[in-house]
């Protein structure tokens, strides 16, 4: 296969993605929604994580979403537990972007359930001949940005702990429109500061489909 650059938005559950680039709003619309066959398959990183993608169906799951039929569901699962998406892949700008929903989570007891916020985050994937590199946009590289006023864009700073001494201790969740967002993906995603170097899952496929 021809080497393709893919950038990859995910939803994670608010509490499990302190380290990733979080917005409240989809990276996507819904008339940049496309399918492509050779993302189906299970694939297995270097850290023996597993990434089960499927054909999307109309489900329900912990936040009751609806997952259309153009969608992939994305079983995702490591030595701390498994999870479950409904994730669309969608085009701009002649690249490829992933957008990830939670569906499930193992483990979670209702209570928990009830607190937990489904958040959007962005990755960077490079796809080519069975093999997935996937390099999340790094918070911290965003925190910095802000700090130095060197971007502008809708957000709200979200305290770490009730230590109000400590105004350095916060995460940001992105509150943009999706446009501004799609904006702030294009500017950056070819700088390699953007990009968490520690937390990148290289994956194999590991069937034939």
């Amino acid at each position: 296969m021809k080497a393709k650059n893919i950038l990859l938005t995910g939803l994670i559950i608010f509490v499990l993605s302190g380290c990733f680039v979080k917005s409240l709003h989809p990276f996507y619309k819904e008339d940049e929604l496309v399918f492509k066959q050779e993302l189906l398959g299970t694939w297995t990183g270097k850290d023996s994580s597993e990434w089960k993608i499927e054909h999307g169906t109309r489900i329900s799951g912990l936040f009751k979403p609806e997952v259309p039929e153009n969608a992939y569901r994305i079983t995702y699962s490591d030595k701390k537990g498994t999870s479950k998406f409904s994730v669309h892949l969608f085009k701009l700008n002649n690249r490829f972007f992933l957008d990830f929903y939670p569906l499930e989570v193992e483990g979670g007891t209702e209570l928990m359930n009830s607190h937990l916020v489904p958040m959007h985050t962005v990755a960077r994937v490079d796809l080519a001949s069975g093999k997935m590199i996937i390099q999340w946009f790094n918070e911290e590289w965003l925190i910095g940005l802000f700090k130095e006023n060197k971007i502008r864009i809708a957000h709200e700073k979200i305290p770490y702990s009730d230590d109000k001494a400590n105004n350095d201790n916060f995460q940001v969740v992105l509150t943009a429109s999706t446009d501004d967002l799609q904006k702030f993906m294009l500017k950056y995603s070819d700088d390699p500061q953007a990009f968490k170097k520690d937390f990148t899952f290289e994956l194999t496929k590991t069937d034939l489909r």
